[in-house]
């Protein structure tokens, strides 16, 4: 006779999943449950999912029967599924494991992709109507971790997690990322355009591009370059916008001038929640998007970046920053605990450059009070200042990126 303890319909932590399958309903097993159990799963997820943004550990559904504990779900760590096994090899009953470990085999080898628009839009959830989670720009490299319909769940190469719908990217095997990887590859530095049917500007548009854009070279012809796209489609661009990928790399000397200049070359450009491209952006996407321009890779959200590169301490008059500096913006729950909401740059003399929704585009204001552009909010919120540089934490060069490179 099956006992079934509990089916989970929803995805739930790992620590309420294993409460619920042993103590939720009455059951024959008379062995006893181990105390310590709790706190080996809580420690399992702390450990190796601190962030699922990043990372995934989901047990999906348990069920007992006839003395064996079948589990399913997914996970993206194959140390996260082998450290829950042994916590719960523990206990007398015997483990039937049915948990995955993405990429899913139903992949086969295809199990990375290249983004084949100018910006893709990456979603929270499956479907179109869902939040919009991230961007990414043109010919960049993503794991596809599994496929549901016509949406894949993929990973950025900043970690982030988010669902793209199949007709955004190209699907490929590591050894098509590798020829991309050694082909004669170009990035689009104007800060936007388009490309051609044929060599000439009053040809039929092919499509448009940003600032960071990769594309394959295959060709001169007069003052255009012939590119190729990941999905095969040829084009025309303006070589005077184009330069070679790893030319334009190297080109890329980090300072906090450059940051500055960058950041203000974004100015009045409309706030988008979600946005990470030089269309349109967010907060963390716009400082993102300044940081890309450096050849740098950041993590995604405002949350996510307080972490990185150093701590900055400064004093009321804002006396330690440094133009160039992160500052990070937010409030404190009830716990006492830091809620990070909102990032800029600082820019000196009390000014920083943001992308804030109450401002419907990328701005300029001041954390002094005399000063014009003074956003009392912003002050009052000033949580915490980091300053983020090559080699720092979570601050990663494109050219040390195992997808880019």
């Amino acid at each position: 006779m099956i006992n079934i303890l509990r089916m989970l319909p929803y995805r739930l932590s790992l620590l309420l999943s294993i409460f619920l399958l042993v103590f939720s309903c009455e059951t024959a097993v008379s062995d006893p449950w181990p105390p310590a159990l709790g706190d080996l799963t809580q420690g399992i997820q702390a450990h190796f999912v601190p962030d699922r943004r990043v990372n995934r550990l989901d047990v999906d559904g348990a069920i007992m029967e006839d003395g064996k504990l079948y589990l399913w779900g997914e996970t993206t760590l194959p140390e996260a599924k082998d450290s829950l096994l042994r916590a719960l090899a523990s206990v007398d009953y015997q483990i039937v494991d049915s948990i995955k470990v993405l990429p899913t085999v139903e992949l086969g080898e295809a199990t990375y992709a290249l983004s084949r628009h100018s910006v893709a839009n990456l979603r929270s959830e499956r479907g179109h109507s869902q939040e919009l989670a991230t961007q990414v720009l043109l010919g960049t490299p993503l794991r596809v971790l599994k496929q549901e319909e016509e949406w894949f769940f993929v990973q950025c190469p900043d970690g982030y997690l988010a669902w793209l719908h199949g007709g955004e990217l190209v699907r490929m095997t590591s050894a098509e990322l590798a020829a991309w990887k050694s082909a004669d590859r170009v990035v689009f530095k104007a800060e936007s355009g388009y490309s051609y049917q044929a060599a000439a500007t009053d040809s039929r548009r092919i499509g448009d591009l940003v600032k960071g854009g990769i594309l394959e070279r295959k060709g001169i012809e007069g003052t255009f370059t012939k590119v190729l796209y990941p999905d095969g489609r040829e084009a025309y661009v303006l070589s005077e916008t184009l330069e070679g990928f790893g030319k334009w790399l190297d080109g890329q000397h980090f300072s906090f001038s450059e940051t500055q200049k960058i950041a203000k070359a974004q100015l009045g450009k409309p706030y988008l929640w979600g946005g990470t491209s030089p269309k349109a952006m967010d907060c963390s996407g716009f400082t993102k998007t300044v940081y890309w321009q450096q050849g740098l890779i950041i993590p995604r959200d405002a949350s996510q970046q307080v972490h990185a590169g150093g701590a900055v301490d400064y004093d009321e008059n804002l006396k330690g920053l440094q133009a160039g500096d992160l500052l990070f913006f937010g409030r404190y729950r009830e716990d006492g605990t830091e809620k990070i909401t909102h990032v800029g740059i600082y820019l000196g003399d009390g000014a920083f450059i943001h992308s804030g929704s109450d401002n419907g585009a990328n701005a300029i204001q001041q954390l002094f009070p005399d000063r014009p552009d003074y956003a009392p909010h912003r002050r009052e919120s000033l949580l915490r200042a980091r300053r983020l540089a090559p080699e720092t934490t979570d601050v990663q060069r494109v050219t040390a990126h195992p997808w880019y490179w």
